[in-house]
């Protein structure tokens, strides 16, 4: 894919084309063999688990290793679930999934991801806002609040962090605070709708050690995209956020919640073809579900409408079909066939307001990241599962780890 240009930005590589694929791949294993041979107490013991995790990606994931890769910097990514490489956070990514394939799905104390919504507060009522009931003008976390909860997650080993809302960047000088005393060798993100990201902040938020941002765009045609956000600039906000986030190297992904009457293939299309023309590398598609703004609605996805979705995903990772498209993350796809990795398996969700659930949209809180400990929730987190998808990935783990 050629590099994309949006009008007042540095040419940047979006994608590693070709032969450099290979290359970078071949890097990425022959680094993930290293971590098993230093994890292992012998050479045999390093390839069992390797063996493991390799039949564990084709198991659980059932789709092809990475076809294309983003590039920021020295570090390359394929995904908003790993942590890029080479980095301290990939390390420990890896040595986690080397723990579970030789022990099981439950050893270890270690999570991938915290999504941590940092503010009740937001300019903008979205329709599909699963934060709904905890907005506010006010917040209920204070700084101090924000900055020991997320010292307690990353001493518990969390390798990645989202920042949410509410709107993270109506918090900005906190959010700031926080990425320049949070502990190094954690990969963070903001997930946001753009709101007043410009050039000045995601500098700013880059020199603080942002990763990189996750733009929320419910629809590739601006008209219905702001009244889904019901703001008339909220179209205007994601464009000038993502043109602001690539010229300060960042990271950038497009959140899309593709509701009923937008999954189509000619909309999806629509949809990653304005991605590329945005310079946007990685696409995320989630599915609406019966939480915040949503509960009790009837907005969860038909049989059909999944079918699309899914071979649609698998049609844009693709080595050939997708060479064009940025790389397609679609969690439904393996939730369906492997159950939820979150509910303290390899993510969870911290609300506005510190309690801590299974995911944005299983919403029982099982403790309260201020005065529980984590070692007390993260197992009752386990226990309890996905209300939708039940955990099936641990009982495939504890087979594969039995097998070696």
């Amino acid at each position: 894919m050629p590099d994309q240009v949006l009008p007042g930005r540095v040419p940047v590589r979006v994608f590693v084309p070709g032969w450099m694929v290979v290359y970078i791949r071949f890097r990425i294993r022959l680094r993930i063999l290293r971590l098993a041979l230093s994890s292992s107490p012998n050479p045999w013991s390093a390839y069992q688990a390797l063996r493991s995790l390799i039949n564990k990606r084709k198991t659980l994931l059932g789709t092809p290793p990475a076809t294309r890769y983003i590039q920021a910097g020295n570090r390359y990514f394929w995904t908003l679930a790993s942590p890029g490489w080479p980095s301290p956070a990939f390390d420990d990514f890896v040595r986690n999934e080397l723990d579970k394939v030789r022990l099981g799905g439950d050893a270890g104390n270690r999570l991938h991801t915290m999504i941590f919504s940092i503010t009740s507060r937001c300019p903008l009522r979205c329709d599909h806002c699963y934060e709904w009931n905890n907005l506010a003008s006010v917040d209920s976390l204070s700084y101090d609040d924000l900055e020991q909860m997320l010292k307690h997650f990353q001493a518990y080993g969390v390798a990645t962090v989202e920042f949410s809302g509410g709107e993270p960047l109506s918090r900005f000088d906190d959010l700031v605070r926080l990425l320049q005393t949070a502990q190094t060798g954690t990969d963070f993100w903001i997930l946001s709708s753009g709101f007043e990201l410009t050039a000045d902040r995601a500098r700013r938020l880059k020199d603080a050690g942002l990763t990189g941002v996750a733009v929320s765009l419910d629809h590739w045609k601006e008209e219905e995209h702001n009244r889904y956000r019901n703001h008339g600039a909220a179209f205007q906000w994601a464009r000038e956020a993502i043109r602001n986030s690539l010229q300060a190297e960042l990271v950038v992904a497009l959140s899309l919640c593709a509701r009923k009457e937008f999954v189509s293939r000619s909309n999806l299309e629509e949809y990653v073809h304005l991605a590329s023309e945005w310079g946007v590398g990685l696409v995320r598609i989630l599915e609406p579900r019966q939480a915040g703004h949503y509960q009790g609605l009837e907005i969860e996805l038909e049989e059909e409408q999944i079918g699309i979705l899914d071979q649609f995903y698998l049609d844009g990772n693709a080595a050939k079909a997708g060479r064009n498209w940025p790389i397609l993350e679609y969690a439904g796809y393996h939730q369906r066939r492997f159950g939820c990795f979150g509910a303290g398996d390899r993510y969870l969700y911290v609300d506005s307001q510190g309690f801590i659930h299974a995911c944005p949209f299983c919403q029982k809180p099982a403790g309260n990241a201020r005065v529980d400990l984590l070692e007390e929730v993260i197992p009752k987190l386990r226990k309890a599962g996905c209300h939708k998808f039940p955990t099936q990935v641990r009982e495939a783990e504890v087979l594969l780890a039995k097998s070696t």
